[in-house]
């Protein structure tokens, strides 16, 4: 999967699983355990998480983008009016 935790970021993952198993329903399990199940859980649902955050940044990206248009068109100049007409 292209788009994996490092190292670190699992660590910490695991280590937020275990303590909300531990906290909220009063289950000890295995490092082992944590581990498959924290895997188990970014091959399933981290393709749906890494979607949204690209969505969210196209959507940023096209706010940027008409913020941008907007202020260009703000900057353009029209040409000064024809002297020749002016006989």
């Amino acid at each position: 999967m292209p788009h994996e935790l490092d190292r670190e970021e699992k660590e910490h993952a695991a280590i937020r699983l275990a303590s909300y198993l531990r906290s909220e329903r009063d289950e000890e399990w295995s490092d082992l355990a944590v581990q498959l199940l924290l895997a188990e859980v970014e091959e399933q649902l981290g393709p749906l998480f890494y979607n949204r955050g690209i969505l969210d940044a196209q959507r940023t990206l096209a706010t940027i983008n008409e913020t941008i248009e907007v202020n260009l068109d703000a900057l353009k100049r029209l040409p000064p009016a024809s002297k020749r007409g002016a006989r």
